[in-house]
């Protein structure tokens, strides 16, 4: 179906980055939950892949494991096209990136962005790594337009990185808010191209306090089992 609007997640709101396993009951409402929610791509992490997999529900609709490099494509109205590349998981650790690694992404965004409108990395790689990613040579040349992190490290409602051309997004993890993006233009592939503040983009966080309605049947869901630990 083409939408102009997308809604995407980042890894680790099944799991936190520990991989410490919750209940059973816990696992079994964010799953439902999720569900109802109905995002267009997701990603999960190995971990989260087998813990989701151990429920009765299984992988919700559109969640994809983030073992690997996978490119999605995803029709939107008036003829354009959002490809939304997976970056794969890298364990915890150190910050590195392997110039093998930056080079294959630095080719899989050069070939998106010929046939895409918008193309949108998702990573689980946390924050140094992304830093570190999108300020290396290899991708400064042809890098995403957006990049959506998640995993260790502080939210981000908005940075522009690799000089202008990449908004960087990162989710928060206490949660409780939703990260916006608004495309009023969609990326010129000139050289000279930058994301500009209330010209071409706008990003905000929307936090979800008490003046956001609940969705009734995913409130009931997780009705007892928001703040538990197992």
């Amino acid at each position: 179906m083409k939408q102009d609007v997308l809604l995407l997640g980042g890894a680790y709101e099944f799991l936190p980055t520990s991989g410490e396993e919750l209940s059973d009951k816990k696992r079994n409402a964010l799953t439902e939950a999720f569900q109802i929610i109905n995002y267009d791509l997701g990603i999960i992490s190995p971990a989260e892949f087998q813990f989701l997999q151990k429920g009765p529900l299984g992988i919700p609709q559109n969640w994809i494991n983030c073992k690997n490099f996978k490119i999605v494509t995803k029709p939107l109205k008036n003829g354009k096209k959002a490809a939304i590349i997976i970056l794969p998981y890298l364990e915890k650790g150190s910050d590195h990136i392997s110039d093998d690694l930056l080079s294959e992404s630095a080719a899989i965004f050069k070939e998106s962005r010929s046939k895409a409108d918008i193309v949108i990395a998702l990573s689980p790689w946390s924050y140094f790594r992304e830093k570190r990613f999108l300020a290396s040579p290899a991708i400064a040349e042809t890098p995403p337009d957006l990049l959506l992190g998640s995993g260790d490290g502080p939210g981000m409602t908005g940075s522009l990185a690799a000089n202008g051309k990449t908004l960087w997004v990162r989710s928060y993890p206490t949660g409780k808010a939703v990260s916006r993006i608004d495309i009023l233009q969609f990326p010129a592939r000139s050289p000279d191209f930058k994301w500009t503040s209330g010209k071409n983009i706008k990003w905000f966080l929307q936090t979800l306090l008490i003046k956001v309605r609940e969705e009734p049947e995913v409130a009931k869901l997780l009705s007892g089992i928001t703040d538990e630990k197992k």
